[in-house]
Parts: C-alpha cells; structure tokens; sequence
C-alpha cells in the first residue's frame, strides 16, 4: 500500500504537462497568443518542465502546410 502523498509530484507532473499542452494548443487555435511566461500558479521548480512541454507541444500543434500550393 502506498503512502498518502506519495503520489503528488507525479501528479504536479501531469498537471504541468497538461498545462503546457493547453496553452500550446489554444495558441494552435489562435484563441491566446504566443507567450514563453510561466503561469503564476506553477511552482518555480517546476518552470524548466512547463517550457520544455511547451515546446514540445508547440512542434506538434504545428499547422500542417498544403502539398496543394
């Protein structure tokens, strides 16, 4: 059995990454603008992760361009 808490900095994890998979696919919709600034409500220990997802997420919300030019 696992200890209560155990668990929570995978959870952070997940929550970041799922933070920066938002903000890089709402920009993919043109909902938000580009922007390397880190949400307030991510711990500072954290930061590094959100923008190496973001990245992440940027390269695969990339518009696909037309072979039809």
């Amino acid at each position: 059995m696992s200890k209560i808490g155990e668990n929570v900095p995978q959870i952070i994890d997940k929550a970041v990454d799922f933070m920066a998979s938002s903000q890089a696919f709402m920009e993919y919709l043109h909902k938000k603008p580009r922007s390397n600034r880190v949400p307030s409500d991510i711990p500072e220990e954290k930061a590094e992760l959100f923008l190496t997802r973001l990245e992440y997420y940027r390269a695969l919300y990339r518009p696909v361009e037309s072979q039809h030019k």
